[in-house]
């Protein structure tokens, strides 16, 4: 597809996800073409919207960002009090339970009725989410040149105050998931998410940054300092592990024979910590935890695309990926995840900060050459797969931030 027109698609799908009351949602599944056969994503991820902010400040849509900030403060159901965000929120702001089947998550009574005002419902605590908003609050900012913060203050206090609020002695007191929403670690387990916690550190460095710039916060909050400096340490200890590659999952110290917490043998999860995991590219965008060609991040991509690579090019989330999307009679269709345009996009940034056009072209052209009539209209799904009678989430707005962010660092825009 002509990439000056899907630009102007994105610029549009950006534009219809962006509601009168500042929401941002994944999908707008009110459009005539929005497929249906596959789940309603008309919902408010954070995550989601915070990429989607980024892309908006590179088109220009300053409205849209400034807007949603607005949206997460006052909007978001119980931000105000806790500071934390949970995984989705309808357009009015209430909290939405996860789509993902209760049976996907295994969660241990006691520790469901501990903590069942976290995860009611399917709903979870998922902190890179903080970390996100956080980053493109910084992103808007610096984008625009905005020198007069005093707007974002609360937003920016709050958010980071709801990452350090939810750590002590250097783990989270909260079950968290990661950011595909179907692994939880928790409380009694010094465990991290690789991804989250980059996300959380980098968010937290962005808020000390912008909060350095206001004179009346000559006295930055001591929680946000201590709890950068641990997280930081977590990960130095996480990156220094044995092997040459960097886990999804970090396990710290020494794990039983089995965890009284999860019930999984220490085998099992030593294993599943090293899935090659597509979201580790946020280790060096958005992030920028890492330097794209560190020895050990080198490793790990040569990983990914060695093991995530399906139909000549195209790049499933994790080996073994049972998601697509469908949903039939009420129920989560799990026929087996295709491959993920974003996660080719998202990899393309990488190749470019690697100063390998080639390949970030490579990556960036493979879900272009698959959007053909009539998809091309409704824009670029959330997957793309081989068997042709298989719909998807369609156009998922994501999708289409991680196409504007790609084509900017390949200077298209």
């Amino acid at each position: 597809m002509n990439i000056k027109e899907l630009v102007q698609i994105s610029k549009n799908v950006i534009e219809d996800s962006s509601l009168e009351n500042g929401a941002i949602v994944a999908a707008n599944s009110d459009k005539l073409a929005y497929p249906a056969t596959t789940q309603d994503y008309r919902y408010v991820w954070i995550r989601d919207a915070s990429y989607i902010c980024i892309s908006a400040d590179i088109l220009g849509l300053r409205d849209i960002p400034e807007r949603f900030f607005g949206w997460c403060f006052n909007r978001a159901e119980g931000f105000k009090n806790t500071g934390l965000f949970l995984n989705a929120y309808n357009v009015n702001g209430t909290i939405a339970g996860t789509l993902i089947p209760p049976a996907a998550v295994k969660v241990p009574r006691t520790v469901k009725n501990r903590y069942i005002y976290v995860i009611h419902h399917g709903t979870q605590f998922q902190p890179d989410q903080n970390g996100s908003l956080l980053i493109a609050i910084s992103h808007h900012i610096k984008h625009f040149g905005i020198r007069d913060l005093s707007r974002f203050e609360k937003l920016i206090q709050k958010t980071a105050s709801g990452i350090c609020d939810t750590w002590n002695n250097g783990k989270f007191v909260l079950p968290y998931f990661d950011l595909w929403e179907e692994r939880c670690i928790f409380p009694a387990q010094k465990r991290y998410h690789t991804y989250s916690l980059a996300m959380c550190i980098a968010g937290l460095r962005a808020a000390i940054e912008l909060m350095s710039k206001k004179r009346k916060w000559t006295q930055m909050p001591q929680g946000i300092l201590r709890t950068e400096k641990e997280m930081s340490g977590v990960f130095s200890e996480l990156y220094s592990c044995n092997k040459n590659l960097i886990p999804r999952t970090y396990s710290k110290g020494n794990i039983g024979r089995r965890s009284k917490t999860c019930g999984e043998p220490a085998e099992s999860i030593r294993k599943d910590d090293f899935q090659p995991d597509a979201s580790l590219l946020g280790l060096v965008y958005p992030s920028g935890i890492l330097e794209p060609l560190d020895e050990r991040m080198k490793a790990t991509i040569k990983e990914i695309v060695k093991k995530n690579t399906i139909d000549n090019g195209g790049l499933m989330r994790y080996p073994g990926d049972v998601y697509c999307g469908g949903v039939r009679k009420g129920w989560v269709t799990l026929t087996g995840a295709g491959a993920w345009p974003l996660l080719n996009f998202w990899m393309a940034i990488y190749q470019c900060l690697c100063n390998n056009r080639k390949n970030a072209e490579r990556y960036f052209r493979w879900p272009l050459e698959r959007i053909t009539p009539p998809s091309a209209g409704r824009g670029i799904p959330e997957q793309i797969f081989k068997d042709k009678t298989k719909l998807s989430i369609c156009p998922l707005v994501w999708s289409h931030a991680m196409f504007i962010i790609a084509a900017k660092f390949l200077q298209y825009m």
